[in-house]
């Protein structure tokens, strides 16, 4: 971190920030709502009206729209505290160094379509450069005035967090949740760790992080020191610490999706209290029974149905902010105003694909017994664009050694090229092998004779908006 820490310490608890978001509607979707009224009371209610402007009463129903009766789209602005006030917020700097102000850097608008077949966290980096909307703190008016999206909090807490939310993408939106410090390594804690991985040896003197290259599963401070590491991970950039939160993200949603925690209640409640005690939210969000319903909603959410961004940004001039990059970041803001799927679909079945299939290098391995199917199936590839690099015909006694049915070997750090290639053949038969490489090797056992097309949205090809799915594999670099 650099003298500048006061800001920055906010984007530690970028992860805790959704935690209590994905872990709450995730745990609870599953089935279980049996340990919900032993959380009443966790959560506190803010009324942010008087900077708003429009009043949110707990009773009003989170999910159904009262006017059609119908299950309606949810959003909500998720922020974190880099307050030092209350039990587990020691030791990340001293009130009396940095006061009792308290910043949001870490901020993400969460999104769930009506359908509830998608959900979408859209963070917005801390240093975008704004007109910052007028605000009212301890009873006075703060002008607004050219600063950071970050100062927002300090100006006038959540609510103006909200207006400025609004300032930068059209939306206005009512309900928000507030995490500190504490709750992230609670969390990560209840849920025994978070599987990370490093592509290098990290020793980071300014966050504590020291891990050699690998997988490590971390929790409590160590998995803050992963969150908060930038200077040594990646191009020692915000926005690039960002696409490293939202991958911790997705490795604890699968955590608890994959575990048996949903079937110990025990365990169960431990995670719900670590994910609800120390959240603030409007009165609405603070009604368990609204959460309750909110996250039976999103039951069949999986980490497949999450999709990831950054705000497109580009940058101002001054070597130190960001701003908006409004004609790319439009459709953005404007399928969540209309609750439309984003990126576009080309094609309804087509799941969110970012690899284009002339950037997936496939060795066909014909286990068919048949001659010919290979040079086939190459065919059916190369005319939808895949570079096969190879056709391996099996001879018959050793055709034993592969699988019996159509499979995709792929290396797990080339996930997005198997998903384009999946896609395209319909074999959904596929084995993560380590050290494999960038070919994905096909192993055919029937004649492949066609392949679908692809389409890749112009979304995923935005470097700033660093678009990624929950259920990706990602190693810090």
């Amino acid at each position: 971190m650099s003298s500048r820490s006061a800001v920055r310490l906010g984007s530690t608890i970028a992860a805790g920030v959704v935690a209590g978001a994905v872990l709450v509607t995730t745990v609870i979707g599953a089935g279980v709502t049996s340990v919900m009224g032993q959380l009443e009371g966790n959560i506190t209610a803010l009324d942010v009206s008087e900077q708003t402007g429009t009043t949110v009463t707990k009773d009003e129903s989170i999910v159904v729209d009262e006017d059609t009766g119908e299950t309606s789209a949810f959003t909500m602005v998720v922020m974190g505290s880099d307050s030092r006030k209350g039990k587990g917020n020691k030791g990340y700097g001293s009130l009396k160094k940095f006061g009792d102000i308290e910043r949001s850097d870490t901020t993400m608008i969460f999104h769930v379509n009506a359908d509830r077949s998608q959900a979408m966290g859209v963070s917005i980096p801390r240093d975008t450069l704004m007109m910052l909307p007028d605000c009212t703190k301890d009873g006075k008016t703060v002008d607004g005035y050219e600063g950071r999206f970050n100062e927002a909090m300090v100006n006038g807490g959540p609510g103006c967090v909200l207006k400025a939310v609004e300032s930068l993408s059209g939306l206005a939106i009512d309900n928000f949740m507030v995490v500190d410090f504490a709750a992230f390594k609670r969390i990560t804690e209840a849920i025994g760790g978070v599987e990370i991985c490093l592509e290098d040896d990290v020793n980071d003197p300014l966050s504590g992080l020291k891990l050699d290259k690998g997988l490590h599963t971390v929790n409590g401070e160590q998995a803050l020191a992963f969150v908060r590491t930038r200077k040594t991970l990646g191009d020692g950039s915000d926005t690039s610490r960002i696409r490293r939160q939202q991958a911790f993200l997705s490795s604890m949603a699968r955590k608890v999706l994959s575990s048996d925690i949903l079937l110990n209640p025990a365990s169960l409640l431990g995670v719900l209290t670590a994910a609800t005690e120390s959240l603030t939210t409007d009165p609405q969000l603070a009604n368990i029974e609204n959460l309750r319903d909110l996250a039976l909603s999103m039951k069949d959410l999986r980490p497949k149905d999450i999709t990831f961004t950054t705000m497109p940004w580009k940058q101002s001039g001054d070597g130190a902010t960001v701003v908006v990059a409004k004609k790319r970041a439009a459709p953005l803001w404007s399928a969540i105003a209309n609750d439309t799927p984003w990126p576009p679909k080309a094609d309804t079945d087509q799941p969110l694909l970012k690899a284009a299939p002339q950037d997936v290098r496939v060795e066909i391995i014909n286990a068919t017994g048949q001659k010919g199917t290979g040079k086939q199936a190459k065919r059916a590839l190369t005319n939808e664009g895949f570079t096969v690099v190879n056709v391996k015909k099996i001879k018959a006694e050793r055709i034993d050694e592969y699988p019996a049915e159509d499979t995709i070997w792929f290396d797990p750090e080339w996930d997005v090229s198997a998903k384009t290639l999946t896609y395209s053949t319909g074999i959904e038969n596929t084995e993560a092998i380590e050290g494999q490489g960038g070919t994905m090797r096909l192993i055919i056992t029937e004649p492949l004779t066609s392949a679908r097309s692809v389409s890749i949205a112009e979304a995923t090809k935005d470097p700033s908006a660093n678009v990624n799915t929950g259920d990706e594999n990602f190693c810090a670099s």
